[in-house]
């Protein structure tokens, strides 16, 4: 039995095992103590003469709102939170600094009004780091502004108005009741320094600098809103914690037994891959000793996120013949029991069913979604997830495409291929070779309804007016794959591989090299790199290419025969 009673409980838990490292940035930041501003001043009888001289002019202080910093980090020491603290002077520009430490921070804290500056400084730091973590393909991000100035609307819209409209848009950022909250994983929330004066509705998101990290540690939980995304968080921090104890492991001594598997494997090439896969799978020992999918995505953690989800639901599935609902299993039952388990328990409890029932396991992503389309697009998404290591929609701003089993490309026509090549004959590259290619078909929409089977490959795209779809559903050809494959010569272009060219900043492609064919030359083409298919995924189309290929026909004795049917 879990010891989390919801599902609250389960993230709040992967979150402490992740967030380890904050940084605060405030210009008021100092001890706890309050520092005399000068020396004392004498105390007199006033005189008679006194009243005759005129009242001097008070200069009125601007508001202060200090940052008990000791408090801070002490609180967040205990709570195992690494804590630094940034007090910019006036003439600092933070930013930059700000934004390259945070690439490494799991949460950012910053005062809104530093030097008087109305925000200034502390927009500029969100900005830099927004724009830092979309050119690195983007990331969990908590950034908290925790300030004495309690106009939380006015802050809230101007963080708001500094995001460009289209990156608005595209990550779905919207203002809630005290944060800025997006589709992808970004969370900006206020908090308000306690001490002041401020109305009574705002207490709720008042915190004092003792109370600050657990509270931030609660707002980024938020952050991990699936079960998949605890699972993550919890898998990370599992490594995180064993990095130093794998690292200890593969010290120098071990070179000389890896010197000796490159020096007698037939591709020498093949062992660097082997060197990080053992890698990983010393992480991947750490990861299981810990029991994070138990943890995690087991039968407690789902009950709870279901109910979490679908708090007054209590859906059923299954529909007969004339597509009637008929109420025999909860939505519940079938997640944490599976299908069949979840069927037989309701036919020996007898829960009357139609003739002809049909359970439509399609339909089991759709009470998460909020509607038809939006579940559509979301298994989409999952299905390239899990099928691609990488993608020209959403690649890291470092990645550079080498052409080798498993790249999807197309041509100017928007036909789509597979590259079939052996990985070992795309590398050592000397001179031009041809590359082997499987034709890919676009899978459409009514084929799409009928037989999802059939999808080999789904493949993200940028939608257009013209053709508003997001993704892309591929297929080999029913009828010979094999009879489709074809041949295109590349050259080397860098450390003997054929690596892609990029396009004003953006599109990669691979270029061809022209080929004379009987009296006419075929031109050099230019081949858009769409995706790069997962190794295991490739050698899987690979070889049932191979099986096609391989099938035996002939006449023979039919009785002989009929055994291989």
């Amino acid at each position: 039995m879990s010891a989390f009673q919801n599902f609250d409980d389960f993230r709040l838990e992967a979150t402490r095992q992740f967030a380890h490292t904050l940084i605060v940035v405030d210009d008021e930041a100092g001890s706890g103590s309050q520092e005399i501003a000068g020396p004392p001043v004498e105390v007199r009888r006033p005189t008679r003469f006194d009243a005759a001289k005129p009242i001097p002019v008070t200069k009125v202080l601007p508001i202060s709102h200090p940052l008990k910093a000791d408090v801070l980090v002490e609180t967040s020491m205990a709570l195992g939170l690494i804590c630094s603290v940034l007090k910019p002077k006036k003439t600092d520009k933070p930013a930059e600094n700000v934004s390259k430490a945070a690439q490494k921070a799991d949460i950012l804290c910053v005062d809104w009004e530093m030097h008087r500056d109305k925000g200034k400084t502390a927009l500029d730091i969100i900005s830099s780091v927004l724009s830092s973590d979309e050119s690195f393909g983007g990331r969990l991000r908590l950034i908290a502004i925790y300030t004495g100035v309690s106009d939380k609307d006015a802050i809230l819209k101007k963080v708001l108005a500094s995001i460009p409209k289209a990156t608005r848009e595209r990550r779905g950022i919207k203002l809630a009741e005290n944060h800025l909250t997006s589709t992808d994983g970004l969370r900006v929330v206020w908090l308000l320094k306690k001490g002041g004066t401020y109305p009574p509705a705002l207490e709720k998101f008042a915190a004092a600098e003792s109370e600050l990290p657990v509270r931030l540690q609660k707002e980024f939980s938020y952050l991990s809103d699936g079960v998949l995304t605890n699972v993550a968080i919890a898998t990370i921090a599992s490594i995180r914690a064993a990095t130093h104890n794998v690292i200890a492991k593969f010290n120098k001594n071990m070179d000389g037994p890896y010197f000796h598997h490159r020096g007698t494997v037939q591709n020498p090439e093949d062992a660097e891959e082997y060197a990080t896969s053992i890698i990983l799978s010393e992480l991947k020992n750490a990861i299981d000793s810990n029991s994070i999918a138990d943890e995690f995505a087991g039968k407690g953690a789902l009950e709870q996120a279901i109910s979490h989800a679908l708090p007054d639901q209590d859906l059923v599935f299954g529909v007969d013949k004339d597509a009637t609902n008929v109420k025999f299993a909860t939505y519940k039952d079938f997640i944490i029991d599976g299908i069949k388990p979840t069927i037989k328990k309701n036919l020996e409890a007898k829960t009357p069913l139609a003739k002809g029932h049909k359970f439509y396991a399609e339909h089991l992503a759709t009470p998460l979604s909020p509607d038809e389309a939006s579940s559509k697009k979301d298994m989409l998404k999952f299905a390239a997830l899990t099928g691609l290591a990488a993608e020209a929609e959403s690649s890291y701003s470092h990645h550079e495409p080498t052409l080798s089993l498993g790249t999807i490309v197309s041509d100017a026509s928007g036909t789509y291929s597979l590259c079939v090549q052996a990985s070992c004959d795309s590398v050592r590259l000397k001179k031009a070779q041809a590359f082997l290619f499987a034709q890919l078909e676009i899978v459409s929409e009514e084929e799409f309804q009928k037989n999802k089977e059939k999808i080999e490959f789904v493949v993200p795209r940028k939608p257009t007016s013209a053709d508003p779809r997001e993704f892309v559903c591929l297929k080999l050809s029913d009828k010979a794959p094999y009879a489709a494959l074809r041949s295109i010569v590349f050259a080397p272009t860098r450390d003997e591989k054929v690596t892609a060219k990029k396009v004003r900043n953006s599109t990669f492609f691979f270029e061809s090299v022209a080929v004379p064919a009987g009296k006419k030359a075929e031109k050099h083409r230019r081949y858009t790199w769409v995706a790069d298919v997962k190794r295991k995924r490739a050698l899987r189309t690979v070889q049932f290419i191979g099986q096609e290929m391989g099938r035996i026909g002939f006449d023979e004795f039919e009785a002989f025969r009929r055994k291989y049917d």
